[in-house]
């Protein structure tokens, strides 16, 4: 039996011990990403629904009803998920600036809690708006590029600094507000990761050899008086499918659900907070029930040269230091028959932790100031899809990297050690490790 049907059918966790990591599935049709497992037929309708609501471009309140997707706006980013997510994946780069790319805005908060937003602009910058709405502003990206570095093998390498003009409409931002770019991340797997114990990521131990850094930290956020886990996000500001797919809708489409009751209109915004609702909530909990459903069942698809891995390639992965943050393989525990559990392994490539990578990558404030920043373990899988297939490919929260090596030379502070020991490869290494991630 095939190793992801032992999983989906519901095994008892007694009964199974997995060798090789599950949820990758061949994507044969990127329009229509699988399910890292066989869905039964209740499971296919929620998804297939999700799928389309997904797909779904939403229209301002007033409009001809469509199955109910009405109220966008009145400030909004996109007018669909998939206008940001195209076939899941993540954001592509784009001239002058990506579609998925949002500018976040937060107010300093205490350790743990959700931050505000601005006073005037809430928690995002919005760029369009429903008929009689002044839209925010508009993100433009102008690049710098660093030179003069070389390896030293006297190969040059290419890194990119982005600068943004933010074309404010509404006056200033509060001094002390961060800016914070932020590209539309790869929504594969996101079930699985879901499915990783809070102990695996709240007391893992670091891999890190020694002089790497510290091993960052669990990002365990207060909500509702409870403490919770945060686990997606750039800096695992949110703490489930749910909780991500939620705070999209209100922030940056203007879509009311149970869980966010408020869009991102502020008591500055008079005309926007003037304007008709799409209902109460504006995104029905079927709704969002479905969207979830889709996003958390879909696959890691796997890489065109997966079949060319180079098991020299994850040595060097692992002898540079990189292997320490980027984890090649979780435990997960899945939902078994009648109320059991399934547990198995994925291969993410993180430790779904926060790490400092040192002021060159950090937020700043609206005075230009760097704000300490850390960043959750990008998942590394699905990379090489990304990088063969989607074509165009943008890496890091705020996609200034053109490549998995330029990727690779942004990352200092704690990842400062597996950064030097990346430089350090000759070329033929340094090859290596490239096309192999390429495998991912």
């Amino acid at each position: 039996m095939p190793l992801g049907v032992a999983v989906l059918i519901g095994l008892s966790a007694q009964a199974l011990s997995f060798d090789g990591p599950i949820g990758v599935q061949s994507f044969a049709d990127p329009r229509n990403p699988p399910p890292y497992r066989i869905l039964d037929e209740r499971e296919s309708a929620q998804a297939a629904r999700g799928a389309a609501v997904f797909a779904t471009q939403w229209t301002a309140a007033g409009s001809t009803d469509r199955a109910g997707r009405v109220g966008l706006g009145p400030l909004f980013n996109a007018n669909s998920c998939e206008a940001c997510h195209s076939n899941l994946a993540a954001a592509a780069q784009q001239r002058p600036t990506p579609v998925g790319l949002v500018i976040q805005l937060d107010a300093p908060s205490a350790a743990g809690r959700e931050p505000d937003g601005d006073p005037v602009y809430g928690h995002v910058i919005n760029t369009y708006a429903l008929l009689g709405v002044q839209a925010e502003g508009f993100v433009s990206i102008r690049y710098t590029e660093i030179e003069g570095h070389y390896y030293p093998d006297g190969m040059r390498w290419r890194m990119r600094a982005p600068h943004y003009d933010l074309g404010l409409k509404r006056g200033p931002l509060a001094p002390t507000t961060l800016i914070k770019p932020r590209l539309a991340p790869a929504l594969f797997g996101l079930g699985l990761l879901e499915a990783v114990p809070e102990t695996v990521i709240s007391e893992g131990a670091s891999e890190a050899p020694v002089g790497a850094g510290r091993p960052g930290k669990a990002a365990w956020q207060v909500r509702q008086g409870a403490r919770v886990l945060g686990r997606f996000g750039w800096q695992a500001e949110s703490v489930s499918v749910r909780d991500q797919a939620t705070k999209a809708f209100a922030r940056e489409m203007g879509l009311t659900s149970a869980e966010r009751a408020s869009d991102d209109c502020t008591g500055a915004e008079a005309d926007c907070l003037a304007q008709l609702s799409g209902g109460s909530p504006e995104v029905s909990a079927e709704l969002v029930d479905a969207v979830v459903a889709f996003v958390r069942t879909r696959a890691v698809p796997r890489a065109p040269a997966a079949a060319d891995a180079d098991p020299a390639g994850a040595r060097l992965f692992a002898a540079t230091g990189c292997a320490a943050c980027h984890r090649p393989r979780l435990p997960v525990v899945l939902p078994g028959a009648a109320g059991s559990q399934a547990r198995a392994a994925i291969a993410p490539y993180t430790d779904l932790r926060l790490h400092d990578l040192g002021p060159e990558m950090a937020d700043e404030n609206a005075l230009g100031i760097k704000a300490a920043s850390k960043w959750r373990t990008a998942p590394l899988w699905g990379l090489g899809y990304r990088t063969r297939v989607q074509g165009h490919a943008a890496f890091l929260h705020d996609g200034r990297a053109r490549s998995a090596e330029e990727a690779i030379l942004w990352h200092f502070g704690e990842a400062g050690h597996a950064r030097s020991k990346f430089v350090d490869l000759g070329p033929r290494a340094r090859e290596t490790l490239l096309h192999w991630l390429e495998t991912l």
